[in-house]
């Protein structure tokens, strides 16, 4: 259980709650203890009434003992019930300080993974699924919590109420104790063995969950892919599947918490039966009273929950101890793009110039390299247009620059500067990137556009939809600049989803601004529109433009065509349509498209 000790840090942290708590759990403790010993008061004081009350009967004394008798008891109500309150109290106390704390906690760690996850690089979610993370975020973090809060508190508990009990029992008959205490072990073990049951089918019942949730949210992601390919039918009996696992594995786990409350039930009976009996005889022998036996069975029901407890916690230790294994496993994860020793601080800002000098990159040393020996030089300012065929290496180059994947080989420089040594929050803040996957969240427009530049005004919001000519779009729908796009932009287009991601790169008036193919999905007079509104802002900032269309291109200050990863052209537009090569058999190519869809 090493592996918790990384947790001791909080309860310094949060000493403040954990020790009035642990306090209040041990006063709640002893305000429970000593209610058996008010109990046997009054058992014993019965019969002690009852043979003075004959000798004196039908006589005044007989009415004062009576009157002292009801007094007696009526004190020693109020003081059973002032007990109870006082316990009651101080277990509030005990709740709202230690369980407050493992709250706090628990959001402490949950924001640590959250803000460690961002931090992370591009192959550590290739290697985890969606699903998983969400699992380890949220129910890897409870079994943690159970461990520092009611874990403790149980414990705590548990051991004050056990030792007085079983000291105040030795102390009135050795024997009888021993006797009482023989099924105690057997239901410790038995709490144990099926604590160990329920966490290995919880476990099971997690991972479960945890396909279940990437099933569905795949299936509700791709939900227009589904509806497409009229694959409902298929991909409902594919969850019908996940979930009949889901279902399984819970019956199976409500099967063994079953199996829990009638061996309590069984083992308490046992023990009180053995103390009624063993007690009976003790109380003819004349060893203890007949107030002693009463005592027992209460101190054995007090001490019934915490030894079952203990089970439990035993359990909770364990699975906190594989939860938090899992998440030091994410937390020890290192971000394989970060800043290190090599970073100069004192770079604050970047005009925009490009150098890649003899750049080749690939995923792992054992694959063939995606880009081959690649140098060219994009000056501030200027425009570099990319081409090529389907696999040619283009988003991978691009995602070179914001850094989301580094270089194998050779330097990337922007004014200069070795890539890796620019902050990479400086770097990336100056570069507006609008990938070729478009992702939007679920929010208003507005917003979305915003999330480039946060705390951007109407007007900014405006001028960059303009830029991106979704101006118009916008303000026929319903609630304009409101409109709620649903879950990915759901409620938008193809083409307005790309537009809206260019304008929330276009409103944070980048030093560098990239568009890998973001010009897709939109006509070719939205797409003439847009890259004039572009050409607009030539000479103000550096841009990288990505497309399959040489209309989005020919403008460009300077065209590399890349093939199998590597620069087989390098020019203008003029000068490679003249050259005759691959750049100018994809021009002819989207001519003849052009004119063959014109006729139509």
């Amino acid at each position: 259980m090493r592996i918790l000790a990384q947790l001791n840090h909080f309860y310094w942290t949060y000493k403040r709650l954990f020790i009035p708590g642990l306090l209040a759990a041990v006063a709640s403790s002893v305000f429970a203890i000593l209610v058996p010993m008010v109990v046997r008061q009054i058992v014993d004081s019965i019969p002690r009434f009852v043979v003075l009350y004959r000798v004196f009967e039908r006589t005044p004394v007989a009415d004062e003992l009576y009157d002292h008798f009801f007094v007696s008891l009526l004190v020693f109500g109020v003081l059973i019930i002032g007990l109870a309150i006082c316990s009651g109290v101080f277990s509030f106390l005990m709740r709202q300080t230690i369980v407050v704390a493992s709250r706090h906690i628990e959001f402490d760690l949950r924001n640590q993974l959250y803000e460690h996850l961002q931090r992370l690089s591009h192959n550590f979610y290739l290697e985890r699924s969606t699903g998983d993370l969400i699992t380890h975020a949220t129910s890897d973090i409870e079994h943690i919590r159970r461990y520092i809060g009611p874990a403790i508190m149980y414990t705590t508990r548990a051991l004050v109420i056990i030792v007085a009990a079983v000291t105040a029992m030795f102390i009135i008959s050795p024997r009888l104790s021993w006797f009482a205490l023989i099924p105690m072990p057997f239901l410790g073990l038995a709490v144990f063995f099926i604590a160990r049951m329920v966490h290995s089918r919880s476990d099971a019942l997690q991972r479960q969950y945890s396909q279940l949730t990437s099933r569905v949210q795949e299936a509700l992601a791709g939900i227009r892919v589904l509806k497409a390919y009229v694959r409902e039918e298929m991909e409902a009996e594919a969850f019908e599947e996940e979930s009949r696992k889901y279902r399984d594995r819970s019956l199976e786990l409500a099967l063994v918490e079953a199996t829990w409350r009638p061996i309590f039930v069984i083992l308490v009976g046992m023990s009180s039966v053995i103390i009624v009996w063993v007690g009976g005889l003790l109380v003819i022998a004349g060893e203890i009273t007949v107030g002693n036996i009463a005592e027992y069975i209460i101190y054995v029901a007090l001490m019934t929950w915490p030894v079952a407890a203990m089970g439990f916690v035993i359990s909770m230790i364990q699975r906190a101890a594989a939860s938090m294994e899992r998440l030091t496993k994410i937390l020890q994860a290192e971000p394989q793009i970060r800043d290190d020793d090599r970073t100069d601080h004192t770079i604050d800002s970047v005009k925009g110039r490009i150098t890649f000098e003899n750049v080749s990159f690939c995923f792992s040393p054992d694959d063939e390299p995606v880009l081959s020996d690649l140098s060219f030089d994009v000056p501030a300012g200027s425009s570099l247009a990319i081409v090529g065929r389907t696999g040619a290496g283009k988003t991978t180059l691009v995602e070179l620059l914001p850094r989301l994947l580094d270089s194998s080989s050779g330097i990337i420089r922007i004014d200069g500067h070795d890539i890796r040594t620019i902050p990479i929050s400086v770097l990336r803040d100056s570069i507006g990137y609008v990938p070729q996957e478009v992702f939007l969240f679920s929010d208003s427009v507005s917003n979305n556009i915003a999330f480039g530049r946060m705390h951007a005004g109407q007007k900014e919001i405006e001028r960059a939809a303009a830029d991106a000519d979704l101006l118009e779009n916008v303000r026929d729908f319903q609630d304009g600049f409101n409109t709620f796009v649903g879950e990915r932009g759901i409620t938008l287009s193809g083409g307005q989803k790309q537009r809206t991601s260019i304008a929330r790169a276009l409103i944070r008036e980048p030093d560098i601004l990239i568009l890998d193919d973001a010009l897709s999905a939109v006509d070719v007079s939205t797409e003439r529109t847009i890259l004039e509104n572009l050409r607009a802002q030539f000479g103000q900032r550096t841009i990288v433009i990505v497309s399959h269309r040489i209309s989005a291109v020919q403008d460009a200050d300077q065209i590399i065509v890349l093939d199998h990863g590597k620069i087989v052209e390098h020019g203008a537009h003029f000068t490679l349509v003249k050259s005759g090569r691959l750049y100018a058999s994809l021009y002819r190519k989207q001519q003849l498209e052009d004119e063959l869809a014109s006729i139509d």
